[in-house]
């Protein structure tokens, strides 16, 4: 399952060579998973959360503010309570990013929680 989130590039994101900051690119990639994970009906806080433990990203073109970024993500490996996320970013036709994500579904109290069934039928069709 491939999932396409857009989202144009704001001033605010870059930094002072006027390049969107490398950080805020990891933002895009978030945004896309909780897009998706909305378009799921899989709660994104309700009784805990889902913090990063691995995250990796190769930058290959800039972005500059106004450019419209597409973020492809999908689930590459499900989990008891994780996620492996694979995404890959264009804009104006070239490719500007790509990586992966881990998240670990955590319970209230930050222990490991097992995703439900319904949540993994959900990620996997």
């Amino acid at each position: 399952m491939e999932h396409i989130y857009q989202r144009h590039a704001q001033f605010a994101d870059t930094d002072a060579a006027g390049v969107v900051h490398f950080a805020k690119i990891l933002c895009y990639a978030e945004e896309a998973e909780h897009d998706l994970l909305a378009k799921l009906n899989i709660p994104l806080l309700a009784d805990g959360g889902w913090p990063r433990v691995k995250l990796s990203c190769e930058y290959t073109k800039p972005v500059q503010a106004g450019d419209l970024v597409h973020v492809a993500i999908s689930p590459s490996q499900l989990g008891t309570s994780s996620i492996v996320w694979r995404f890959s970013m264009t804009s104006n036709g070239n490719e500007v990013a790509n990586g992966e994500m881990k998240t670990v579904r955590v319970d209230a109290t930050g222990k490991p929680s097992p995703l439900e069934e319904s949540w993994l039928d959900a990620l996997g069709s």
